[in-house]
């Protein structure tokens, strides 16, 4: 039985969308498209970028950190021939205000600490009519005082741009008090006095200095005329040397 030439397109046609039909794709569609994000304002997200290396970054001491350790130097010189035995205990107290009480005050707490000397701490002075009455017990008083502390740029070093650096010196003095509270006497006096001076990348002057303190800043010293002047002429007098070593040979 043969079939016409449009009954036969017909039947492929049926036969094709049954063999489709297992292979069929299924499209969804979600909506339209989103609408941009506010981007008027936005939330700063906080970074944290650490320096890992063998060696970290090389920084200088900040100047409070540099009369600390002077004031450590200092205090513990003078303590040394104090007679204060392991076990004992004093009155820790201020002979005179001053800002950077705090740092003396710290390195004497250290000292003693070591020694195994127990310290009570006042943060006033204990005026001379009432140092009986200021310590209830027996312990002896020790009194300090800060004759200075400070930090003083000296002198520019090197000229090479980028290379200069600036020495400073810190510079701690002050004195020690022992009294007895029961009769008010002096049983022992100490001087401390220590400095140490090294150097600091110009440019980094704003990060050793502390607005709290005006006895830890100081203007960056300049150069004078003579000090310009006398490295060019140096540098004319070797060239001029050189310049005749080598006209002069043979």
């Amino acid at each position: 039985m043969k079939l016409g030439r449009s009954a036969t397109s017909a039947v492929l046609a049926c036969w094709l969308l049954a063999a489709g039909e297992g292979h069929a794709k299924t499209f969804r569609y979600d909506g339209g498209p989103q609408a941009p994000a506010d981007t008027a304002l936005s939330i700063a997200q906080p970074s944290l970028e650490p320096i890992v290396r063998a060696r970290g970054p090389r920084v200088p001491l900040t100047n409070l950190q540099l009369v600390s350790l002077v004031a450590n130097s200092a205090f513990d010189r003078a303590l040394a021939t104090a007679p204060l035995d392991s076990g004992t205990q004093v009155l820790l107290a201020p002979a005179e205000n001053h800002p950077l009480n705090f740092v003396v005050e710290h390195a004497i707490l250290k000292y003693l600490a070591r020694r195994h000397v127990t310290a009570q701490v006042r943060r006033t002075q204990v005026p001379d009519d009432s140092v009986l009455t200021a310590h209830a017990a027996t312990d002896p008083i020790l009194e300090f005082q800060v004759a200075s502390a400070r930090v003083t740029y000296v002198r520019l070093r090197g000229w090479l741009p980028g290379r200069v650096k600036i020495e400073r010196q810190a510079l701690v003095e002050g004195r020690l008090t022992l009294r007895d509270p029961a009769h008010a006497t002096v049983m022992w006096v100490g001087d401390a006095s220590h400095n140490l001076m090294d150097a600091f990348p110009r440019g980094q002057q704003a990060l050793v200095e502390d607005e709290r303190f005006a006895d830890l800043k100081a203007q960056a010293p300049g150069r004078t005329v003579d000090k310009v002047v006398e490295p060019v002429i140096v540098a004319g007098i070797v060239t001029g040397l050189i310049a005749l070593f080598f006209q002069n040979r043979p």
